[in-house]
């Protein structure tokens, strides 16, 4: 589905190429069914539909496609905007074609990574992989058995996706080797609520599909129904989950929105689920790997550190949250973040964080992704500032923070693997200063920062940062990305020991290198113990 990131040389021949969807009289039955039962029924929306399909019924459209005949039957896109989650995922939803091969079994995205041109992803996922082979013959080596399975399994957890069942065949792709089993971990936040009603003696995995739709998730059961059917016996069973756990080497959280992760291993009430205190001990126990993407890396930030909650980050950028500061409040829908015109969005500028944090799996400092190329320093020192933490992480696309971390967990070694690197925020010695006027408050943070490119490592000792920028091996050749005004204009500091000034999205930085600061030309400008002040 995204054969831009191919060889142009490979040709899928039977694979789900994209979302399909289809306007005809089984599908607008679908929409106006869910929109009466969930929504307060669109009929203008739906008359649009109906004049399309009377127009020109019987074709596949996809997402753009059937926006755009929307607009040409007169429903604008600041209408299309205006939506609701509900109503707006109502519409795709309802009408999303169930695509079928020839024998009638579903179409599946396939992966391919020997014809990936990102070919640092494959050296992650390869590193993800020889982890949990790892675990498995450290656990056969425990048990001293050759009834010990010699297969490594992996789970994959899609919750972060709006819509989990559709994320699956892609991870299930990414992880399928030979000697690998991959397992679909099926938790949502609807299975949650659900479990948690049949813990009070009601009906919640009848309802399944109801807890969905409060997650604006809707008719999965026809267009998936091997999955809900086995997210409904785990609902049914929650004993499987456990279970299911004890028996994986490694555990993948995709990528996309981390609240929905958090609540998919959490009950209602936010307690952890049975699940993730099962996860939290097998992992203590360093009987499993652990990993995640973007969203699948945010969430595992939690626990305490410097005597507080270690956030969890959860939506906003660097523009203008020097002025519009950091809130422990729920974040917008994920279709507002990118778009100035949404109806839905925070103050602007505001940056969202839950103060209580994510996962728990790591509460060394602050994480946060696609970090370089989104310009998203400014708003992890923040972040990290506001929340009284020591420490915050960036971790560029395409690029691992691969950590070895063991109890009682005072000390953490970490390494660098692939194309980018990643940013450290230290503000063991920083501080931020708020002042207030007619204009408005006004943030100066000041604190070190840290660039370690691929290959590179450090460790934290007792709350005391110590980095190596000598690459553990030859660095890749990958091609660098220009991506990423902070990284690029750091670059500077491999060149000359001067002051390095400049000002972007209404913020202004300011390195200066001191006697502590080291640098190693690499890839890019690796840099450790260097301080900075921004401000707005």
């Amino acid at each position: 589905m995204s054969t831009k990131n191919c060889s142009s040389s490979l040709q899928f021949t039977s694979g789900k190429a994209d979302i399909l969807y289809e306007i005809n009289q089984q599908s607008l039955r679908r929409y106006q069914e869910l929109a009466n039962k969930y929504s307060q029924s669109n009929d203008s929306l739906y008359s649009k539909l109906v004049n399309i399909n009377s127009s020109g019924g019987g074709r596949l459209y996809t997402k753009n496609a059937l926006l755009d005949a929307l607009n040409d039957a007169g429903f604008s896109n600041s209408g299309i905007r205006a939506f609701s989650d509900t109503d707006y995922f109502i519409l795709l939803d309802a009408l999303e074609s169930q695509q079928l091969d020839e024998e009638g079994n579903r179409l599946q995205e396939q992966v391919s990574l020997a014809n990936t041109k990102a070919r640092a992803s494959v050296d992650i996922y390869t590193a993800f992989i020889e982890a949990a082979h790892a675990k498995r013959q450290a656990k056969r080596a425990e048990k001293d058995s050759a009834e010990t399975a010699t297969r490594t399994t992996i789970g994959i957890v899609t919750a972060s996706s709006r819509d989990p069942f559709e994320a699956i065949d892609f991870y299930t792709g990414v992880f399928q080797r030979p000697n690998v089993d991959v397992i679909w971990i099926p938790l949502t936040p609807a299975f949650q609520q659900a479990v948690y009603v049949e813990s009070l003696e009601g009906k919640g995995c009848n309802n399944l599909a109801f807890f969905r739709a409060q997650h604006a998730l809707f008719d999965k059961e026809r267009l998936y129904p091997e999955r809900t059917s086995k997210q409904r016996l785990w609902c049914e069973d929650n004993q499987l989950a456990k279970d299911t756990l004890s028996t994986l080497d490694g555990l993948f959280f995709n990528g996309g929105d981390q609240s929905k992760t958090l609540a998919a291993l959490s009950t209602p009430t936010g307690k952890p689920s049975d699940f993730l205190i099962t996860l939290r001990k097998l992992w203590r126990d360093d009987q499993i790997v652990v990993g995640g993407t973007s969203a699948g890396t945010a969430v595992q930030a939690g626990g305490y550190n410097n005597h507080r909650p270690v956030p969890m980050l959860t939506s906003g950028s660097s523009e203008g949250v020097l002025s519009s500061g950091v809130y422990g409040v729920n974040p917008t829908s994920q279709r507002c973040e990118d778009d100035a015109q949404c109806d839905h969005r925070l103050i602007d500028g505001a940056m969202t964080i839950n103060p209580d944090g994510g996962l728990g799996l790591f509460n060394f400092g602050l994480l946060d992704t696609h970090f370089s190329e989104r310009d998203r320093e400014v708003r992890l020192i923040a972040a990290t500032a506001s929340s009284g933490q020591l420490f915050g992480f960036g971790v560029d696309e395409t690029t691992a923070l691969i950590v070895d971390a063991k109890a009682p967990f005072e000390n953490v070694s970490f390494s660098v693997l692939g194309k980018g690197g990643v940013f450290i925020v230290d503000m063991s010695k920083g501080k931020e200063d708020i002042s207030h006027s007619t204009a408005g408050p006004k943030r100066v943070i000041a604190g070190e920062a840290s660039y370690l490119p691929a290959h590179t490592s450090g460790q934290i000792n007792l709350g005391k940062l110590s980095l190596s920028l000598e690459p553990l091996q030859k660095p890749s050749t990958f091609k660098r990305d220009d991506k990423g005004k902070w990284r690029f204009e750091s670059g500077n500091l491999c060149r000359s020991k001067d002051m390095i000034r400049w000002q972007h999205e209404g913020n202004l930085h300011v390195l200066q290198p001191s006697e502590e600061s080291h640098f190693n030309k690499l890839r890019y400008c690796a840099y450790s113990y260097v301080p900075f002040v921004v401000y707005d």
